[in-house]
């Protein structure tokens, strides 16, 4: 097993990543108290901004995108607080045995799935055409979209990658060496933590297999390839992709004004077109990185 998974350095006995999981935990859920106490400040100098309890939500899914990311503004530090002061480790870590970042993986698993993305919503317009259709632009509101996909939304897809395919599957290194298992603990609970997306009431069977199938493919990519990188870059394009471009309505980013909206009722094929990105993906990362060795060598 390589080094990424069960890490040399630092502390790593099980009782440290138990009392770190409860430190990240408390701070996920201190985050999520000081965003409930914000939208209630929110809505009590701007009274039109009412909070639905149902969903945790104002009314502007604009407002809701910038409250709901303070939960990641602790979360991070609440990682880094834990692999630093408990673990004894460096925080980089859980992102890469080496002693820096590889930029050129993160650049890659950026660029190469946007470009994919972008691919999969062209052949989805060729053959759905009905479904698409363009928002009405307002300038200061989509330049509000814009910063807080550029800005917060990497925020979010690092602190969801630091927490699972960096600490939690170190942490399952622990228990098995098996890469196939491996695979499928911190995958499959990447996959279930999301049922609770708006998405699933789509349909919950296909939207729950294109869940698992990422966190599955992503977890094995991180596992091959000895590191994180591949996957931070990867899902921050999906996340900003999906911020920018498309939205749809019944979705966890709900109605956003993104440049395009896109109807619901696709779920088979959009499980099937998730299927192949992330195959594709996960095969142009390998030979990536099998390239990048082999100059090195």
């Amino acid at each position: 097993m390589n080094t990424f998974v069960r890490p040399a350095e630092g502390k790593n006995s099980v009782w440290r990543y138990l009392l770190s999981l409860l430190v990240i935990v408390g701070l996920f859920l201190f985050g999520s108290i000081l965003t409930v106490f914000y939208m209630l400040l929110i809505s009590e100098f701007n009274p039109s901004l009412t909070i639905n309890w149902d969903e945790l939500a104002l009314g502007d899914p604009l407002a809701d995108i910038y409250l709901q990311h303070i939960v990641y503004f602790i979360a991070i530090p609440g990682i880094w607080i834990a692999v630093r002061f408990i673990m004894k480790r460096r925080f980089l870590s859980i992102i890469t045995p080496n002693q820096s970042l590889n930029w050129k993986r993160i650049f890659f698993g950026f660029g190469t799935y946007i470009l994919l993305m972008f691919i999969a919503g062209l052949v989805d317009f060729l053959f759905h055409p009905d479904r698409f259709s363009l928002q009405e632009f307002h300038a200061s509101r989509f330049l509000l979209l814009l910063a807080a996909a550029v800005f917060l939304v990497p925020i979010q897809t690092s602190a969801e990658e630091f927490l699972f395919r960096g600490f939690l599957l170190q942490f399952a290194g622990k228990l098995t060496a098996n890469a196939v298992v491996l695979t499928a603990i911190i995958g499959g609970l990447f996959g279930v933590l999301h049922f609770g997306n708006p998405e699933m009431e789509n349909g919950a069977l296909w939207a729950g297999i294109g869940y698992v199938t990422i966190g599955v493919i992503w977890t094995f990519i991180t596992i091959k390839t000895g590191s994180l990188e591949l996957s931070l870059g990867g899902h921050a394009a999906n996340n900003m992709f999906l911020f920018i471009f498309l939205t749809e309505d019944h979705s966890v980013y709900g109605a956003i004004p993104s440049i395009f909206s896109s109807a619901g009722g696709y779920e088979i094929y959009d499980c099937i077109s998730s299927l192949v990105i992330n195959m594709i993906f996960a095969w142009l990362a390998f030979r990536f990185v099998k390239k990048e060795k082999q100059q090195g060598a």
